[in-house]
């Protein structure tokens, strides 16, 4: 039974933390199997990372993303076993895109560790070749903070996350003096720890290593739809799914519009993932839509509570 009214979406980069997924590891065979078929396939250990850090290592785009992508494929077959739900649509932010493709059946497990593994290794030898940095620009709107990004050459908006809430990246040099503006003019920022401008042309290198790899991958069309970040549009056919995740890494992740193209169909989203980034981000662009996150048991127990409301809902 396809379930109308609920969306999954999944975090990225930069929800990490010592400790993740844990809960799952121990409870659920299936959870030991994902990170048992990860390590193998990346190379380390990822149990050891998620659990014992240390964090300055979790953090390593080469460690982080495979890690991140194994405990969020681990809360969704959780979310799969325990409700039994199949989503209306899935979504993720930047890395989490690669969650929702492999949720939605489009790359087998083993496939999307290999893509996710290799797209860690080009971005970090993208940073490498063309190093740069990124920034949040908050309280402005897209076309304030567009306004101001046009008066650089070489800076680019990397993430529209919500209402006030604008990533832009560039060379490191470039950011700087764009912070520097920044401050004179009293425009609220806050320079991110990040190793390098994602979601700009600075990563170009990066994409066409990945697009050989994409190519190579055996895709399949998606059980349900995904909706992509770099157009906010819904995703089902192999070749989009593709196309977009050949586009995402150099373009901006379009998270507003993502959101406001589902909000009307759906009455609950729930995050699986590590953290609450993306619960929050979802609350300031659609204040409206009901929210919950499931990343260990006792986030699973509220949301058991949250569906029996919504089946009950349901049936009245």
């Amino acid at each position: 039974m396809v379930e109308k009214r609920i969306g999954v979406v999944f975090p990225g980069q930069g929800s990490q933390y010592v400790g993740m997924g844990k809960q799952f590891y121990e409870n659920y065979e299936m959870v030991r199997k994902i990170f048992e078929t990860g390590s193998k396939i990346c190379g380390f250990d990822i149990a050891n990372f998620c659990f014992n850090g240390p964090i300055e290592k979790l953090t390593e785009t080469e460690i982080c993303q495979v890690c991140v992508f194994a405990v969020n494929f681990a809360c969704w077959k959780v979310f799969q076993q325990e409700f039994s739900k199949v989503p209306s649509f899935a979504a993720g932010h930047s890395l989490g895109e690669y969650s929702a493709f492999t949720c939605a059946e489009a790359f087998s497990l083993e496939d999307a560790f290999v893509l996710v593994t290799k797209r860690a290794k080009f971005m970090k030898d993208a940073t490498i070749k063309n190093p740069g940095t990124m920034v949040a620009v908050l309280g402005k709107t897209f076309d304030e903070v567009k306004t101001i990004t046009n008066l650089y050459d070489g800076i680019y908006i990397s993430n529209i996350n919500g209402p006030g809430q604008i990533v832009v990246g560039g060379s490191k040099d470039t950011v700087k003096s764009f912070i520097q503006w920044c401050e004179s003019n009293r425009v609220k920022n806050i320079p991110l720890n990040v190793s390098g401008a994602f979601h700009t042309p600075l990563m170009q290198s990066a994409a066409e290593f990945l697009a050989e790899e994409i190519d190579r991958m055996n895709v399949s069309d998606c059980v349900f739809p995904v909706y992509a970040n770099c157009n906010g549009e819904p995703v089902l056919k192999a070749s989009d799914v593709k196309r977009v995740l050949k586009e995402q890494i150099v373009s901006s992740v379009q998270w507003t519009k993502t959101i406001e193209s589902v909000k009307a169909g759906v009455n609950f989203i729930f995050e699986l993932g590590p953290k609450k980034v993306l619960s929050g981000l979802i609350k300031k662009i659609s204040p409206e839509t009901n929210v919950a996150s499931i990343e260990d048991m006792a986030s699973l127990e509220q949301a058991k509570e949250i569906m029996k409301l919504i089946t009950s809902n349901q049936e009245e």
